[in-house]
């Protein structure tokens, strides 16, 4: 079964009062509601996004608040290689 899912941005310093902006969604396949759930879990992590809150709606799809997209990991700084000794 599909699942349609809307997603929400909120700002990381949001406050209760600031409105979520919402962003283009997509639809996931799963047998059960669980396994919509698990899906949009996976999807979002690969997107590098933290998800506050992920809840199902009334007319059977979900809805996640993330938060924006987490930064790429730096790569590691290059080690100085010592020659002889221990």
């Amino acid at each position: 079964m599909d699942y349609p899912v809307k997603i929400f941005e909120v700002a990381s310093d949001a406050r209760s009062g600031d409105r979520p902006r919402e962003l283009p969604g997509f639809a996931v396949s799963g047998e059960t509601v669980e396994d919509a759930r698990r899906a949009v879990m996976a999807r979002l992590h690969d997107e590098r996004r933290t998800i506050r809150t992920l809840s199902f709606t009334a007319d059977g799809g979900l809805a996640a608040v993330v938060l924006p997209p987490a930064p790429a990991a730096p790569p590691p700084a290059p080690t100085r290689r010592r020659r002889g000794g221990r």
